[in-house]
Order: C-alpha cells, then sequence, then structure tokens
C-alpha cells in the first residue's frame, strides 16, 4: 500500500494534488472502522430486510419476546457490529430494530453469522432436532459450556377462544371471544450432539438421562430446583459442567 501511494507522488509532483491523496488515506482509514452505518446494515448480505407491517389488532397480547425496545446491537462475524433499539417478534422469527426510538422500525432477518445482543442475552439462529423434527429458530443462549449448552427456545402461538359448549350469539352490549398471544417457549439443552427438551417435572428430567441420577437427587433437594426458574437452570447446568 506504501508503494502505491509513494508512486502516485512521482507521478504527481505537485502540490496541489497532495490534497486528492490525503483524501485516498483518510477515505482508506474510514473503511477500516468497524460499527456499521444504518445504509451498510441493510445492505449486509448477513442480514435481510422486510417491510415493517403492524401487527394483526384482532389478536389479544403481541408476539414480541418483549414488547418494548431496548438497547442492544448486532454482532457479525468480521467484527464489525451496530447499535440500536431492539425487539424480537418471536411469531415470525424476526427482529425489529429502530436506530432510536422515534425512528420508524425495521424488519431484519439474520443468518447464523450474526449476533443479537439484548440487555446482555445473546440471541441466535440454530439448527436442531427435536422428536426426530428438524427445527431452525432463534434461540437466546443461557450457558455455554465444553460439556452442556443451555438455550431458551422462544415460541409463541395463537391460542383460540374456548369454543366448549353453545354460546349466545354476541349482542351491541357484549364482545364476541378474542384470540390471544400464548407463551409456549421452552428450554432446551444441547449434550452430546442430541437436543434435549428440558421437562417440568423432576421425574421426567431424570429419565433423559443427562445427568447422574444420584447427583441430579441429591442437587435438587439441596437446592430446591425448580425446572421452571431460569436462573435455577443455569445454576444446575453449571454444576455438571464442573463436576
Amino acid at each position: 500500500m506504501g508503494a502505491f501511494f509513494l508512486y502516485l507522488f512521482k507521478i504527481l509532483k505537485m502540490k496541489k494534488y497532495y490534497s486528492i491523496i490525503l483524501l485516498l488515506l483518510i477515505q482508506f482509514g474510514f473503511s477500516q472502522i468497524t460499527t456499521l452505518t444504518e445504509d451498510q446494515l441493510l445492505k449486509s448480505s448477513n442480514v435481510f430486510l422486510n417491510k415493517y407491517k403492524a401487527n394483526n389488532s384482532n389478536i389479544k397480547g403481541n408476539p414480541y419476546l418483549e414488547e418494548k425496545f431496548k438497547k442492544g446491537n448486532l454482532l457479525f462475524s468480521n467484527g464489525k457490529t451496530y447499535n440500536a433499539y431492539i425487539r424480537f417478534n418471536v411469531a415470525n422469527q424476526k427482529f425489529e430494530i429502530k436506530k432510536d426510538l422515534n425512528s420508524t422500525a425495521n424488519i431484519i432477518e439474520i443468518d447464523n453469522s450474526v449476533t443479537v445482543k439484548i440487555n446482555n442475552n445473546n440471541f441466535k439462529n440454530y439448527s436442531f432436532n427435536i422428536k426426530n423434527k428438524k427445527i431452525k429458530s432463534i434461540l437466546k443462549e443461557c450457558l455455554i459450556t465444553e460439556k452442556y449448552k443451555l438455550f431458551y427456545y422462544p415460541k409463541k402461538v395463537i391460542e383460540l377462544p374456548n369454543k366448549d359448549g353453545i354460546q349466545a350469539p354476541p349482542t351491541g352490549f357484549t364482545k364476541s371471544p378474542q384470540s390471544k398471544w400464548k407463551d409456549s417457549g421452552s428450554y432446551l439443552i444441547f449434550y452430546n450432539g442430541i437436543t434435549y427438551q428440558v421437562p417440568t417435572s423432576h421425574k421426567k428430567m431424570i429419565g433423559l438421562k443427562i445427568f447422574n441420577d444420584k447427583l441430579y437427587k441429591k442437587y435438587r433437594k439441596a437446592n430446591k430446583l425448580n425446572l421452571k426458574k431460569e436462573g435455577d437452570l443455569i445454576k444446575l447446568v453449571y454444576y455438571f459442567s464442573s463436576i
């Protein structure tokens, strides 16, 4: 690179052209900056832009992991980053990002080379199998060790109104039953190349044969283990990773 600019100096030999070379040097320097602009982000081959559409207001609730936008960033495998306000639409597996809270949201899809960080939680695209069914989904990384990997698998479904029995038709004074978004997420453990869906009962957990039975029972009693609590699962996996 130095030889190239020395060659230009020899050819030009005039001071009025030095500013052009200086401009080239500055431009080259800026190309090394790792922070992406919004325009660069949306043109990235790792991010796929979709037009923003409002959610279906006929469904009660929302399809987001958390409805409010939170500070976060997109981390690319080449070291580049993009800071934004972000929320995750669990239903369509896409992220909505804003440059600031007053700007218009963009919807993006990511490939597996991009990590999305929201409130210090990492989200990434993974492929895995559950009950012989191949699934590709965004997972929240809870704890990654050499032996075990613990994830939260966010999932939301639309729960239809209860149609049991005969209901009177809605009148001007009553509202018809409304569908609503319902959380259906679960925790996953990756171990020895197999994906295990964490059950809510200790009997079923022992049946997975992920952990030593005697040590699991001992740990459970000593720590009042609740398989529905993320913090308890993180401590459990950490314990068995360390022994």
